[in-house]
């Protein structure tokens, strides 16, 4: 099998990537809980002193945490994100974009429909990015797909990696993917079911005065740790061992086992890497807006916290869609 630090080549051999730094002296065993408590940690000295400098206004439409349950909820959660990342073998930048994406749309709401103050939200969104950035960083190497000085011959596309005007229209495509599923809903069902399970709203102009353009812009940093995220970990992944055993498939000789197995995920690696991206980041923004938005936000219902989540849940798996058939083009190795 080959492991983390060395990557395919076309023939399923072993290519050894050298380390951007040193190997942590970190046993392997500890290394997990080393990045929980670093990350916790991390996080809670940021908001504390983040309190210091205006953040004051989120305490108004939050929820009193008097259970237990409800605490040891968001610890959990906490803990299954960071290892989402860690057993995902995603790097710094990973899950940076990972983090982004799937905090972002508790404290959009906030912004958009409890009057809380945009530096508020984007502040709330640095100290998420960075409390799980940072401990990745420090406790595991960065991907090759990040680093621009790894040959052509471990990484597959580089050239298209690093080409700057594709990074800026796939970034633009997500952002517009996800603009359109927001003005689509906020010009839809979104305005009544906010009103129905929402108690202590504070206002819903922010629906029904929204502009696509406008909405679209404000995605513009999602839409670059989508392609970040989805679309580039997949267009750089180099064929594998499973890519030679799918290519060797007959359907006249294999057992009904193989045809079914095939049938499912006999896919390339590129597209195997994408769809697991894309399921990870509807079940992360769908699992972390939920959980936030009805543990923390007063006046919230299960149901509407569930309909808000599912709308970035969806919105997740168009932009993995579109991903895919962006890169389903000639001239693209797969």
């Amino acid at each position: 099998m080959v492991k983390r630090k060395q990557m395919a080549d076309a023939s399923g051999q072993a290519v050894p990537v050298p380390p951007l730094q040193e190997p942590s002296r970190i046993p392997n065993v500890l290394r997990f809980p080393t990045l929980v408590v670093m990350s916790m940690l991390l996080s809670s000295a940021l908001y504390s002193g983040a309190s210091e400098f205006g953040t004051g206004d989120l305490a108004s439409v939050m929820r009193r945490r008097d259970e237990w349950w409800e605490i040891s909820g968001l610890l959990a959660w906490k803990a299954v994100e960071l290892a989402i990342g860690w057993w995902g073998e995603y790097d710094g930048w990973d899950i940076a974009c990972l983090t982004l994406l799937s905090h972002m749309p508790y404290l959009y709401l906030l912004t958009t429909f409890y009057a809380v103050r945009p530096t508020t939200m984007w502040l709330g969104i640095a100290i998420d990015v960075l409390s799980t950035y940072l401990p990745f960083t420090l406790l595991r190497d960065s991907s090759p797909i990040h680093r621009s000085e790894v040959s052509k011959g471990q990484v597959a596309n580089r050239s298209i990696l690093n080409d700057v005007p594709i990074k800026l229209y796939t970034s633009i495509l997500a952002a517009a993917v996800y603009g359109l599923v927001v003005f689509a809903s906020f010009r839809g069902w979104l305005p009544v079911y906010l009103a129905l399970h929402f108690d202590g709203l504070r206002d819903l102009s922010g629906a029904h005065e929204a502009a696509l353009p406008f909405v679209t812009l404000g995605f513009t940093l999602s839409g670059y740790a989508a392609q970040s995220f989805l679309f580039m970990p997949a267009l750089g992944a180099q064929p594998d061992v499973h890519d030679l055993q799918m290519a060797e498939f007959n359907p006249e000789t294999a057992t009904l086992g193989q045809t079914v197995w095939y049938n499912i995920w006999g896919y390339s690696k590129r597209s195997r890497t994408l769809i697991k991206r894309t399921a990870t980041l509807a079940f992360a923004s769908a699992m972390q807006t939920g959980l936030r938005t009805y543990i923390t936000v007063e006046g919230v219902e299960l149901a509407g916290a569930g309909g808000w989540a599912a709308m970035w849940a969806t919105a997740a798996v168009l932009v993995g869609g579109i991903f895919w058939w962006v890169g389903d083009v000639d001239g693209v190795s797969s």
